[in-house]
């Protein structure tokens, strides 16, 4: 009787192992038909006094008008977004960007340059739902990512950033 309470003990504990193994491993760090939200500041000591500013400040248009939702999915989420300076996608294990505005665009073709110390380019990713992201890496050694909450997730693009035609960076996302 003693043996058989054992083995029933030690099937108990083995189940709950591996049910929060199986449920530690389904769950993907960005789950798929999540609602996001971006938005764009900047911040550098030439243009803004150092300080953080809404991207929608420096354009001189309406607050958060340059702010973009949409859900999760195998296409791309956001499509030139930022008056077409990047395609950004949000896959279940990275965000990528991707450079789409070409030399001589004429919203930023002045600012193309490699970002000097003091300059930080963010990208606020407010996840309706949530995320869960524990720890990431990134191809690009001037780009960061910094985990504020549960929902949101800031990129943040700085000293070295070699802003011009053609850039792409990934940021690979783990649990």
């Amino acid at each position: 009787m003693k043996y058989l309470k054992f083995q029933l003990f030690a099937l108990a504990i083995a189940s709950i192992a591996m049910f929060t193994s199986c449920d530690k491993d389904e769950k993907k760090p960005i789950p798929p038909g999540t609602t996001v939200t971006v938005t764009n500041t900047f911040q550098s000591d030439a243009f803004t006094n150092g300080t953080e500013t809404a991207i929608e400040d420096l354009f001189s248009v309406p607050a958060g008008s340059l702010a973009a939702t949409a859900t999760t999915s195998d296409g791309l989420e956001f499509d030139n977004y930022l008056l077409n300076l990047y395609d950004i996608n949000i896959g279940e294990k990275s965000i990528s960007f991707d450079m789409v505005a070409e030399a001589g665009d004429p919203t930023y073709g002045d600012l193309f340059r490699t970002l000097e110390a003091g300059t930080v380019d963010r990208y606020y990713f407010n996840f309706a739902e949530g995320h869960n992201v524990d720890d990431w890496s990134s191809n690009n050694s001037s780009v960061n990512l910094r985990i504020d909450s549960g929902n949101i997730l800031v990129v943040e693009i700085g000293e070295g950033y070699d802003f011009n035609p053609g850039i792409s960076f990934t940021i690979s996302l783990r649990r």
